[in-house]
């Protein structure tokens, strides 16, 4: 990884639930009319669910002031998979986006809200987290231990 601030992780799962939190605020908000709280929420969720990713598949997350150094991250450790270009995609739209909302004058519209909130789902990052038993997945892949899906679909409870 080239010159990223980093710090060694482990418990993805906590910044999973933050991820949760922060999308659950973005939905209340968005009921509400609160067009800012909605874009700022829906950063963190992104922001919390690439640390999620990025903890679970090499125990690291960006700790950089940039928050584009997290996006740089994401398509470092998952650089052959695919679909991390168009999460990074997403992510960096949210991330251009912090700024405008916490610290210009400008408002966040309607319209940016409900972007910000469908780029935010965590549909993507579940489904990723869900692939722990299938054959395909792109991580988690250990010689010496055989890890599959017995019965169920992916986040099946």
């Amino acid at each position: 990884m080239t010159n990223l601030k980093i710090r060694q992780e482990v418990n993805w799962k906590n910044y999973l639930v933050k991820a949760g939190q922060f999308l659950e605020t973005a939905r209340d908000a968005y009921f509400k009319e609160n067009w800012n709280a909605v874009g700022l929420n829906a950063v963190h969720a992104a922001i919390s669910a690439n640390d999620a990713l990025c903890v679970y598949r090499n125990k690291v997350r960006s700790v950089s002031e940039k928050h584009s150094d997290a996006v740089i991250l994401l398509l470092q450790v998952f650089k052959h998979m695919p679909e991390a270009n168009n999460y990074s995609k997403h992510l960096a739209w949210l991330i251009n986006r912090k700024n405008l909302i916490e610290y210009e004058s400008r408002l966040f519209y309607k319209k940016e809200a409900e972007e910000a909130r469908i780029k935010a789902e965590q549909e993507a990052i579940l489904h990723q987290l869900g692939k722990l038993g299938d054959t395909d997945r792109q991580y988690l892949k250990q010689r010496f231990v055989r890890v599959r899906r017995i019965s169920g679909a992916a986040n099946e409870i």
